[in-house]
């Protein structure tokens, strides 16, 4: 037997020790690592190497959230329905293109934000993220888990339509990635969010819900500003 055809056995020998060691590797994980049903195994893997006990912290707390309150159907539907009410949302005149630009304008002058009345009580990031999560579903707990994203809530709005509530306002709100300390416009390109929210408490002290807007207010760019690196 010539040297070339031992060397190539050793090769090959090599090649299928380090296979079948790459696989105990991660039969002995899969087994030692607890993996939820919206999860992989890479991504806990992934997971244990590069989280901080920040990162530790937000992921329990929105697991918390999901399990105590589950998004159901009906929610999801609700979010992707209303398409009339889209022309609610607040613009951006920065990054209107000029074409659009004079009739957004109009629409801002017709609004009358001067008559809107600043919430003496609103949620806190924690509070909106919550509502958020019970309101959008599973889409925006991935995003927020997986891509190390959380809410931030602007200045909120009284709004008279709070129906047989104890009270609603109306806010923006932003994503913001923890590792890149700035906003993101949408998680991984997957603009499922709207900028802003109805919050509301169906009694004093009760937990914020989130619905879809339902009154005009306006950019918030305070908010954008105050979580840019560079500022919009």
């Amino acid at each position: 037997m010539g040297k070339s055809t031992i060397s190539k056995k050793k090769k090959t020998m090599f090649i299928l020790l380090a296979v079948s060691s790459i696989l105990l590797v991660f039969v002995v994980v899969a087994n030692a690592i607890y993996i939820k049903q919206n999860e992989t195994l890479l991504y806990k893997i992934q997971q244990h190497l590069t989280y901080s006990k920040e990162d530790w912290e937000n992921y329990e707390a929105n697991q918390k959230i999901l399990t105590a309150n589950p998004p159901s159907e009906s929610v999801m539907t609700e979010v992707m329905a209303a398409p009339d009410k889209y022309d609610l949302y607040p613009v951006d005149l920065d990054r209107v293109p000029e074409e659009f630009r004079a009739a957004e304008t109009e629409k801002i002058r017709k609004a009358n934000f001067e008559s809107l009345s600043k919430a003496k009580n609103q949620p806190d990031n924690e509070d909106a993220q919550a509502a958020l999560i019970r309101f959008v579903g599973d889409r925006l707990t991935e995003a927020i888990i997986h891509q190390k994203l959380n809410i931030k809530v602007g200045t909120c709005y009284d709004n008279p339509e709070k129906q047989d509530n104890f009270q609603c306002v109306s806010c923006m709100v932003l994503l913001y990635n923890r590792d890149k300390k700035q906003w993101v416009e949408a998680p991984n390109g997957d603009n499922f969010m709207q900028n802003a929210y109805d919050f509301y408490q169906g009694s004093k002290d009760a937990i914020w819900e989130a619905h879809d807007l339902s009154m005009r207010i306006p950019f918030d760019k305070p908010l954008f500003k105050k979580y840019s690196l560079t500022g919009i």
